[in-house]
């Protein structure tokens, strides 16, 4: 039997309406199967494992023809253990998780000329202290003090809670007037580094104003031989230079990548002075951000700290990071806030057993083999 035309339209109607609820159903369906998914739970038992110095101190790296490396003044300190999380704003890239323990968080910090004034004031040391013990190794500039007990009696607060800390530091950087220090803080007990392979890069032409500090770690949590190895460039962009500096900064991967530890996992992390919307020139090379448009300021008006790494080699991260609003956890007025710092630290979580792809540098034209 012939359908008249109207019923046509009226069957035709029907069945588009049915594949339309059909689709929005799977693709429903498929949202929340991403929701649903369950996080990677990796088993690490601690491992007491010693890290051997390694003699071939870093030689010949040069950011194009200008940078060279040398060793840093290193201070050492006792050590201590971790606390809880004060404040986590997660973005997430991957769905995967782990165990605490089966995890490395790396962190960084803009102290904002920390030193004896910020030392004296319990709401200061009370506070960062607090924030220190939230992470495995974090990564401090911008210390200024021409006293030598800024970062032992900072380091003698933060053992006083259930985690072994002990730092590194460099010598003092920048113009005379405004001379800063870099410096890691690690969890003794989870992070190893080998001492001698500390250096901060030297800069002859002054193309940087502050020359990064660079550190070569090693997570302690999982066998030495599948424990995730990494080199953390310690970073503060002049603003009154910022974007001449962070043109540089695919050289200064390049000569971090040539110092001599064939180390394919190079972490920027740092005051960049800009959001990663900015940060092109990195962009181009395949490098990842731990935080994308997410404000870093006490404030919350600009974004300035990151850590940077490599897409291919990096594969470590969990996909999760954020950054420790202490001003609103710690209930504190902005006056208070910023007796601390204007910057908040910010983070990045990675897997402790090595898990990347070796070999590659970044150039303005991709990944090649190197």
């Amino acid at each position: 039997m012939m359908l008249s035309n109207k019923k046509r339209y009226v069957v035709i109607a029907g069945m588009l309406g049915g594949f339309a609820i059909a689709y929005q159903e799977q693709l429903s369906s498929g949202w929340q199967k991403l929701q649903r998914i369950s996080y990677l739970n990796v088993d690490a038992n601690p491992q007491e494992t010693s890290l051997q110095p390694n003699n071939r101190l870093p030689t010949n790296s040069s950011l194009g023809e200008h940078f060279q490396t040398h060793n840093a003044n290193i201070d050492t300190i006792r050590e201590g253990k971790w606390g809880a999380l004060v404040s986590t704003n997660k973005n997430v890239s991957q769905t995967r998780n782990a165990k605490p323990n089966s995890t490395v968080r790396i962190a960084s910090f803009n102290m904002h000329a920390f030193g004896e004034s910020k030392l004296k004031k319990s709401i200061v040391l009370e506070t960062v202290a607090k924030m220190i013990r939230q992470f495995d190794v974090i990564a401090l500039q911008h210390i200024q003090s021409r006293q030598q007990n800024i970062l032992p009696e900072l380091i003698d607060k933060v053992n006083q809670g259930d985690r072994r800390y002990d730092y590194c530091i460099g010598p003092r950087v920048g113009p005379e007037a405004s001379q800063q220090q870099f410096a890691f803080v690690f969890d003794a007990d989870r992070i190893e580094t080998d001492r001698q392979m500390l250096y901060t890069v030297d800069d002859p032409q002054q193309l940087m104003a502050y020359e990064p500090l660079v550190g070569w770690f090693r997570s302690r949590s999982v066998p030495v031989e599948q424990a995730f190895t990494f080199s953390l460039v310690n970073l503060l962009v002049d603003p009154l230079n910022s974007e001449r500096e962070r043109k540089l900064l695919p050289d200064l991967i390049r000569s971090v990548r040539q110092d001599g530890r064939s180390e394919d996992d190079i972490l920027l992390l740092g005051d960049f002075g800009c959001s990663d919307r900015e940060l092109a020139s990195l962009k181009n090379i395949g490098m990842l951000f731990a935080l994308e448009g997410t404000p870093t300021t006490v404030t919350g008006e600009a974004m300035l700290d990151n850590i940077v790494f490599p897409a291919r080699a990096t594969d470590e991260f969990t996909g999760k990071s954020g950054v420790i609003d202490f001003l609103r956890n710690g209930n504190l007025s902005i006056d208070q806030a910023f007796q601390i710092s204007t910057h908040m630290p910010v983070w990045g979580e990675f897997f402790a057993s090595e898990g990347g792809s070796p070999g590659y540098i970044g150039t303005n034209q991709g990944y090649v083999s190197h």
